[in-house]
């Protein structure tokens, strides 16, 4: 089903700085009808001219940035067009339905190719969502027998067994609740002391899988995705990382100080991540809201990882009010 939305003039994006709203024609088949389009001139950023068009679908919100647009007939071409990074956000009410509407996805991309290759994150955004995905599964809904899935990152050091290992998080939320094999699962491993040998092995274990489908990603408070912090480059591949103290600080809810908090840890790089054909981000609460802003609607910088996100192609954040509160 193809659905056309028409821009009378993209001059009349420029032509003031406050957002304005068209009225345009969708063409859905033989049915014809007026739907609202959003645009908004955006004049403080450093490129000569900039343009922010957003697209509100009913909840879906579709948002993209280029520079330099002269003329555009259709809101949907502005994404190809202009090789723009096209990302679709998700509002939630809160943290259930965040919850909910992420599971949904993830649910989607298993029922469409039940051997799909799922790349997973931890931390305590992502526990609502495997705990839908566990309910659905006991409903009959969902079968995880064909699925591959591979984790983000491991701490460096700890043991399978320590209740605070990736692998350990794994199994209490989601593994030991599903009918996924044990041999399907995939994390690096925390105790190789070797870095570039636990490195290159991993690498060629993602590789031998065909990649992931779908890479579930939370957002670290400093823009971090995976263990990839903010510094002068984009890391590339699975690689050791040293944690920043700003990390360091926001884990140690989990363990008994700081000082018990490992101090590196094995993390998919950059292009890994950017190399999953599909990527959800999920992200709570308003200590959230300015790290979401910079991330989507900032500059591409690796001061922000997450912001590399932008040249992704298939990209959806699900959020609920309150990190969305910034944009």
């Amino acid at each position: 089903m193809k659905k056309t939305i028409s821009i009378i003039m993209a001059l009349a994006l420029a032509a003031t700085l406050s957002t304005v709203v068209f009225a345009a024609e969708a063409d859905d088949g033989n049915l014809k009808k007026n739907i609202s389009v959003k645009a908004k001139y955006v004049d403080d950023i450093k490129a000569s001219k900039t343009i922010q068009a957003d697209v509100i679908w009913g909840k879906m919100h579709i948002c993209n940035q280029a520079a330099h647009l002269k003329v555009v007939q259709k809101v949907l071409g502005i994404f190809y067009e202009l090789g723009g990074f096209f990302m679709r956000i998700y509002h939630a009410k809160d943290y259930a339905d965040m919850s909910r509407k992420a599971a949904n996805i993830v649910s989607a991309q298993v029922i469409m190719k039940p051997n799909c290759v799922l790349g997973l994150a931890t931390g305590s955004t992502p526990i609502g969502l495997y705990k839908q995905l566990v309910e659905w599964f006991k409903k009959g809904d969902l079968d995880f027998s064909e699925v591959m899935t591979v984790n983000l990152d491991e701490y460096k050091g700890l043991s399978r067994e320590n209740d605070q290992s990736y692998y350990y998080f794994m199994h209490q939320n989601l593994f030991d609740h599903v009918n996924i094999p044990v041999e399907n699962t995939h994390l690096p491993n925390g105790m190789e002391p070797d870095s570039q040998k636990e490195c290159k092995r991993y690498t060629e274990l993602i590789q031998s899988l065909g990649g992931v489908d779908l890479q579930l990603l939370g957002i670290g408070h400093n823009g971090h995705i995976g263990f990839n912090e903010p510094g002068e480059s984009f890391d590339k591949q699975v690689h050791c990382v040293n944690l920043t103290e700003s990390t360091i600080e926001a884990n140690k809810r989990f363990f008994a100080s700081a000082d018990d908090v490992p101090k590196q840890a094995y993390t998919m790089g950059i292009k890994t991540i950017m190399q999953a054909k599909k990527i959800l981000i999920v992200a709570s609460g308003e200590d959230k809201a300015e790290i979401v802003h910079k991330a989507f609607f900032g500059p591409i910088t690796p001061q922000v990882p997450a912001s590399v996100l932008q040249l992704h192609n298939d990209v959806t954040l699900v959020a609920d009010e309150a990190a969305l509160s910034s944009l």
